[in-house]
C-alpha cells in the first residue's frame, strides 16, 4: 500500500492538500505537532473517502526530528511514494532584534527538516524506481526580503537546492519539483501580519487553490511551479529590475507590514 506523507499537515496549505489528496484516493500520513488537530482530521477524512490514514504527532524541526519521523515511518511499514515537504515558519522584523534561537528554529525547520527528509525519502523511491518530492517553497525564493531575511534566505536555499536535486534525477521516474505560491490565506501570513501591509491590495491566495495545483500538476515535468499568473508576472518582471531597486521595492512593503 503506497502512501502520500504530508508533514504540517493540520492547517493551512497541509490542510487542503490533505483534503485534496484524500479526494483522489490517495492513503495519506500526515503530520504535525497538534496531535487533536491530526486526529479530527483523520476521523473526517475517513468518513468521506475509502482511504487509510496514518497520523503522526511530531516536532520534525531539525535533523533529530526528521530523522525521527523516517524513522516512524519504516517502523510502521509504509511505503511513501509522494514526500510534500509543506512544514515552514518565519517572522517578520529586524534581523538584529531577533533572538539567536528564533533563527535557528527557522533555519531548522526550513532548511534542515527538507533536505533531511528529501534525502531519506529519496534513498527508499530509488530503491523502487519512482516516486515524488514536492518541496514547498515560496514566491519569496527568488528574492532577498529585507525585514523577513531569514524566511527569504531558507525560501531560496528550498529553491535551488530542490532544483540541483531534480536535475539529478532527471533520467528517472523520480521528480524533486518545487511548489512557489504567494501570499496565502495561512495562519502563518495573519501572523506575520502581510495582510495589513501592501499586499493588501494584491491577491492574497486561497490554500484550497494551491493545493489543488500542486495535484493538478503532479506528474509536471517542471522542476519548479509557480502558484498564480500574477506571480509569474512578477517574477519575470523583477528580473529586469536591477537588484538595488528590488531591494528597496521589498524593503517598503516589509516596513508597511
Amino acid at each position: 500500500m503506497k502512501y502520500t506523507l504530508i508533514t504540517g499537515g493540520s492547517s493551512g496549505i497541509g490542510l487542503k492538500l490533505a483534503h485534496t489528496f484524500a479526494q483522489n484516493n490517495h492513503n495519506l500520513i500526515l503530520v504535525a505537532r497538534n496531535r487533536g488537530a491530526l486526529s479530527l482530521l483523520k476521523e473526517n477524512l475517513e468518513s468521506l473517502y475509502k482511504i487509510d490514514i496514518k497520523i503522526i504527532p511530531l516536532d520534525i524541526s531539525g535533523e533529530t526530528g526528521a530523522v525521527s519521523l523516517y524513522e516512524t515511518v519504516k517502523k510502521k511499514q509504509l511505503e511513501v511514494d509522494i514526500l510534500i515537504n509543506n512544514a515552514g515558519m518565519g517572522y517578520h522584523g529586524e534581523f538584529i532584534e531577533k533572538e539567536i534561537r528564533s533563527d535557528l528554529d527557522l533555519i531548522n525547520l526550513n532548511i534542515v527538516t527538507p533536505t533531511v527528509l528529501t534525502k531519506l525519502f529519496l534513498r527508499d523511491m530509488l530503491k523502487i524506481g519512482r516516486g515524488r518530492v514536492f518541496n514547498i517553497a515560496s514566491t519569496a525564493g527568488f528574492h532577498s526580503g529585507p525585514l523577513m531575511s531569514v524566511y527569504y534566505g531558507t525560501k531560496s536555499y528550498l529553491l535551488n537546492f530542490s532544483e540541483g536535486v531534480a536535475e539529478e534525477f532527471r533520467d528517472s521516474d523520480i521528480r524533486v519539483i518545487t511548489l512557489c505560491p504567494g501570499p496565502t490565506k495561512t495562519a502563518f501570513e495573519k501572523m506575520d501580519g502581510i495582510e495589513k501591509g501592501l499586499f493588501k491590495n494584491f491577491h492574497i491566495a486561497d490554500p484550497e487553490d494551491v493545493a489543488k495545483y500542486l495535484y493538478k500538476n503532479i506528474d509536471t515535468k517542471k522542476d519548479v511551479l509557480i502558484h498564480g499568473s500574477l506571480n509569474k508576472f512578477m517574477i519575470a518582471f523583477t528580473k529586469f529590475i536591477p537588484r538595488k531597486i528590488n531591494l528597496n521595492l521589498i524593503k517598503r512593503i516589509q516596513k508597511k507590514k
